[in-house]
């Protein structure tokens, strides 16, 4: 009895140690010049550190099991014993504006080995501190997912015309397991027609059209087909009460989508002030916080005293997804949107606006 208790758990090890094993990473580096000190792998963002490695002797190697079958963007720096710190970036093959184009990211695939003198680079128009650097590593060999990454050029997604879409399409038909394409096509989607997106996803290949990104992109755009039979939801305004985001009696609405945490959505408030106490009547302006923290979204609010609607929503709520929808939100603010009554987008613009750019955005021009 006991015998076959203790087989039966040898087989639920040698199970789960095999089923992890198909989602770890292991990152091995070689580097002559780097010092001794303490090496970061984070994921997706510079400051999400996930784990942590002594350097020694110019060598280190560090491993990841993530808990999910897609692959993940990650990156690392290190921190010397001076307290100098080194923030990675690797050569690709990728073109930005015909120029090239560095990636401070890896994907999680199997193996990443890391070899070759770091080379130190300034960028132009930027001062750094001397206890930061930005260095490179002349060479990284990675898995698919990786290579995939470094042969897509970084301004793919920075245009939406048709010469964009066609070679979006062959990117994919080149590279039709990549989840940076994915992952890409998903936070842009609201740029796509639902008509492209669907062409887009019948070009994926293989695992990854099993991925719960993938799924979830899929079903997304199914909504998006019916997305004017669906009704608007009320937003919580700066009261609490929940109302209309659109007042009738406007003709038309500059509908601006911000958050507190957000630099260049802070630092245009000012120019929306004198903007709108110089508007005509006819147009209303409203505010769209993404705050996920309402505390700090009433803080802000108080400091920035802006005289107009202010409503609220996260990602969290059920009624994020149609404000998505029907607004073409994406992940980037600010973002503003000017509309008629219907909810018809007029025009669109994402990023720190000027005050002309603005005058003219608002008189359609």
């Amino acid at each position: 009895m006991h015998y076959k208790l203790l087989s039966s758990l040898i087989i639920a090890f040698f199970i789960l140690s095999c089923s992890n094993n198909k989602y770890k990473t292991v990152i091995s580096g070689n580097i002559p010049n780097l010092p001794d000190g303490k090496l970061y792998l984070y994921k997706d963002k510079y400051n999400d550190r996930i784990d942590s490695v002594e350097t020694h002797k110019e060598k280190f190697e560090i491993m990841y099991i993530r808990k999910t079958a897609e692959a993940q963007y990650l990156g690392i720096e290190h921190i010397d014993r001076l307290g100098i710190k080194r923030s990675f970036s690797f050569p690709t093959n990728a073109k930005y504006k015909g120029s090239g184009c560095q990636s401070q990211y890896f994907f999680s695939d199997s193996i990443i080995l890391i070899n070759g003198e770091l080379e130190e680079f300034k960028p132009k128009n930027l001062i750094l501190s001397p206890q930061y650097k930005l260095v490179k590593s002349p060479k990284i060999s990675a898995g698919m997912q990786t290579k995939a990454l470094y042969n897509i050029d970084c301004d793919l997604f920075n245009n939406f015309d048709a010469p964009s879409i066609l070679l979006i399409k062959n990117k994919i038909k080149q590279y039709p397991y990549s989840y940076h394409l994915l992952y890409n096509i998903d936070y842009n989607k609201n740029s796509f027609s639902p008509q492209q997106i669907d062409e887009f996803v019948k070009l994926f290949k293989g695992e990854i059209t099993e991925s719960e990104s993938f799924r979830k992109l899929s079903a997304y755009n199914k909504k998006r087909f019916n997305e004017k039979n669906t009704a608007m939801p009320l937003l919580e305004n700066a009261s609490g009460k929940k109302s209309e985001i659109l007042d009738p009696k406007y003709k038309k609405h500059l509908v601006v989508f911000w958050a507190s945490w957000c630099g260049p959505c802070r630092q245009e408030i000012p120019l929306l002030k004198t903007i709108y106490n110089r508007k005509d009547s006819d147009l209303e302006f409203i505010s769209i916080s993404i705050d996920a923290d309402k505390n700090a979204w009433k803080k802000a609010l108080k400091e920035e005293q802006m005289n107009w609607r202010q409503f609220i929503i996260n990602e969290k709520d059920q009624a994020y997804e149609k404000i998505q929808m029907r607004f073409r939100l994406n992940g980037a603010i600010p973002y503003t949107v000017l509309t008629d009554n219907n909810f018809k987008i007029i025009k669109s613009t994402v990023g720190l606006s000027s005050e002309k750019d603005l005058q003219d955005f608002i008189k359609n021009k």
